[in-house]
């Protein structure tokens, strides 16, 4: 084996990585891809991404080639408590944006080829060296290993890479499922997304509109025994407790059909503290899984791949520059847990406890808006201190 010399390669190819290559590539570092996958398919995935997260594509100068090829700003949000346009109020002035997760990746991995990186698909890693001169081994017919200056793990919430690098995981279990499936047909708006909360069920409903007559509808569930939502042969019942969570899906879906596979996933919280160790940083879900509830994942992917960048453009010490990227991404990672562990409280939860923090709370927060951290749509750095959650809680 002789091996190759980049400065940068990643494992794995997806919005994390492909961002964070091409960012690289752009300022002239050495970058290759590697991307198990030759053709990239429907799964569920989250196709929803919040202000905060649109303005981390706007950093990164990706914004507007995803609108150009695959995505559908959605100006309005509606969480059960009417229409919110997004631009005239949230922090970063921005719609929302939705797009085909495929489609999505596509546009991305074309874009860090154009700005110069390498792109290897189809290939398989075996293996991560670590240390001060790190390198990957890869099958494709033959193995080869590849140095780098920095490797960069970005394979996923079920990341294998990690392991081969040593890296512990924490977990914050929930017995909670969250589903989704891509549905055509279906009478939505393309400028509003929905999702709403509706506790007495423990459910979470949401649409995010796409092009092509497409949106994507994702239900979250107690994992109580009750149904699971796992094949095609229960769309209709996917479809039907979506119904439950209120009159908003009554009739949207009446004409819609699944054109994708409709699949359920853990819901809670998968992270490893500090995602960076000799030579190897982590990115992505390989990073942190955020609980899909709330849908803040593919946000924390790309202030990921805009962290790592910055530490490393301002900094020729790359081992000094990943551990300060890990170290901000521990804060903001660890913020967004925060609040969303909030919102399971306040909104998911069953129970008497649950329902008496719901008496308690719940007046207040018709009454004022305001009271509901705005986190999942302004981002991790907003105020986040007893006050603001004595006021969610309705304990001021």
């Amino acid at each position: 084996m002789n091996p190759s010399r980049f400065d940068i390669v990643t494992i794995g190819g997806g919005m994390a990585a492909s961002a964070l290559g091409a960012a690289m590539a752009k300022r002239g570092a050495r970058v290759l891809i590697l991307e198990k996958e030759t053709n990239f398919r429907d799964r569920v995935r989250g196709e929803y991404l919040v202000p905060w997260g649109a303005a981390e594509a706007v950093e990164l100068g990706l914004r507007a080639a995803l609108v150009q090829s695959c995505a559908t700003e959605v100006p309005i949000v509606d969480m059960g408590f009417g229409p919110r346009p997004l631009i005239e109020t949230t922090p970063q002035k921005l719609p929302s944006m939705t797009f085909h997760h495929p489609e999505m990746q596509e546009t991305l991995l074309a874009q860090a080829e154009n700005a110069g990186a390498e792109v290897r698909r189809g290939v398989t890693a075996t293996n991560v060296e670590t240390g001060s001169n790190p390198a990957v081994f890869t099958s494709n017919g033959g193995e080869e290993k590849i140095r780098a200056r920095l490797v960069v793990i970005a394979d996923g919430r079920g990341s294998t890479a990690r392991k081969w690098a040593g890296f512990s995981v924490k977990t914050d279990v929930y017995p909670f499922q969250f589903a989704g499936v891509l549905l055509e047909g279906a009478s939505v708006s393309s400028d509003l997304a929905w999702f709403v909360f509706n506790s007495e069920f423990g459910l979470v409903a949401g649409l995010a509109p796409q092009s092509k007559n497409r949106c994507r509808a994702y239900l979250g569930y107690p994992t109580d025994g009750a149904f699971t939502l796992q094949g095609s042969d229960k769309v209709e019942k996917f479809l039907a407790e979506t119904r439950r969570v209120g009159p908003m899906f009554a009739d949207c879906y009446a004409q819609a059909k699944s054109v994708g596979p409709l699949a359920a996933f853990d819901a809670g919280y998968t992270w490893v503290d500090h995602p960076y160790r000799d030579g190897v940083a982590l990115i992505g879900e390989a990073a942190a899984v955020s609980d899909p509830s709330f849908g803040q994942g593919m946000s924390l992917a790309l202030r990921d791949a805009r962290v790592l960048r910055d530490a490393l453009v301002g900094d020729s010490d790359w081992d000094r520059a990943a551990h300060r990227y890990a170290e901000q991404h521990d804060n903001y990672f660890q913020a967004t847990h925060t609040v969303c562990c909030w919102f399971r409280s306040m909104f998911q939860e069953q129970g008497r406890a649950a329902d008496a923090r719901r008496q308690k709370a719940m007046p207040g927060i018709l009454a004022d808006l305001t009271r509901v951290p705005d986190h999942l749509f302004g981002g991790p750095e907003l105020p986040m201190n007893e006050t603001v959650r004595a006021r969610f809680f309705g304990d001021d």
